[in-house]
């Protein structure tokens, strides 16, 4: 992180005067939360209320009761102009994927920035924009903005990073993990970051997850080096899920055998079908363009609203799996 280009650094330094110049500060995440944008949220949130205590911020959505050991509390926001105030969306792009959309269409704010990792455009008219798609999540972007200005971190801010960070780069393994990662976790772990908790609280499964995985592993299909499952609302049912983000589990397919590709399907009402793509290699992220979503080369989603188009979506991923010597991993 020395070796940080001057461009960028004053891109950073241009987040900072943002915030300085702001009385309000409202920082949004992404619907379906994760993590991520909710490590980055709140994370954010503390690293400004540490660093500028004059500041009134303020998170804004639903967490979903994700991450229960975690303080997620929202704030609530008349949706009224706010006077002297920027909004922050970090992990998102698009309007119809942010959380209280509603503040944004109405413009209450002055002016809006976007830190993400994700490469697709927006339709945010943002005043910055710092997307840098080669960071495992973006988290890690708003540890390096703390980090490269030399602001203080306590210890929730390293705590709610760390999570995110660890969530959306698969535990440390994902490709665009790398050296300034691992750098970053360590400043958040000497920062405090309850990573013990994160740790133990992350890898508890209660005799329903276990069942759930199970019913899962033994009713995937793998054909030409895909694997790939749908999770429809009855079966969900019988197994006693009552909300379809505790049925989406991409993780239980992964790496099986020598397949190099994996499509998870949760029917999430009906018509509305989430696509979750994952990959060992091939550029999932066109698949998902293909079929109205987007995200990252090899973790990417999208929405169908027809049973009938999986078995294309997965032929059209069978497809995109010949194509791995063009991409360079």
């Amino acid at each position: 992180m020395n070796n940080i280009s001057e461009q960028k650094l004053n891109l950073l330094k241009q987040i900072e005067q943002k915030i300085k110049d702001h009385k309000n500060i409202v920082i949004f995440h992404h619907i379906r939360p994760d993590g991520d944008c909710l490590g980055s949220q709140f994370g954010l949130k503390n690293l400004i209320k540490v660093n500028f205590p004059d500041k009134n911020v303020y998170t804004i959505g639903d967490s979903k009761g994700i991450f229960p050991f975690l303080d997620f509390s929202m704030d609530q926001l008349e949706n009224k102009r706010l006077e002297d105030s920027l909004g922050i969306i970090v992990d998102a792009n698009y309007k119809e994927r942010i959380e209280c959309r509603e503040y944004l269409d109405n413009n209450i704010f002055d002016e809006v920035i976007r830190i993400d990792h994700h490469p697709n455009d927006d339709d945010l008219n943002a005043s910055l924009k710092w997307v840098e798609p080669e960071a495992p999540a973006a988290a890690q972007q708003v540890a390096e903005l703390g980090y490269v200005l030399n602001w203080k971190f306590n210890v929730e801010a390293a705590t709610y990073l760390y999570l995110g960070i660890y969530t959306d780069s698969v535990r440390l393994t994902t490709d665009t993990t790398n050296g300034k990662t691992m750098r970053l976790v360590a400043h958040l772990w000497d920062c405090g970051a309850k990573r013990a908790l994160l740790h133990t609280e992350m890898n508890k499964k209660t005799l329903l997850d276990i069942q759930i995985n199970a019913f899962i592993q033994q009713n995937m299909k793998i054909a030409n080096g895909v694997v790939s499952f749908f999770f429809s609302l009855a079966d969900q049912h019988k197994l006693g899920i009552s909300d379809p983000l505790m049925a989406n589990r991409p993780f239980t397919l992964a790496s099986i055998d020598n397949n190099k590709a994996w499509v998870f399907f949760t029917e999430e009402a009906p018509n509305q079908i989430r696509c979750e793509f994952r990959s060992l290699g091939a550029c999932v992220r066109n698949v998902a363009l293909k079929w109205g979503g987007g995200g990252h080369h090899r973790a990417s989603g999208a929405q169908v609203h027809d049973v009938n188009v999986l078995d294309q979506i997965v032929k059209d991923l069978e497809e995109e799996i010949t194509h791995l010597e063009n991409y360079d991993n």
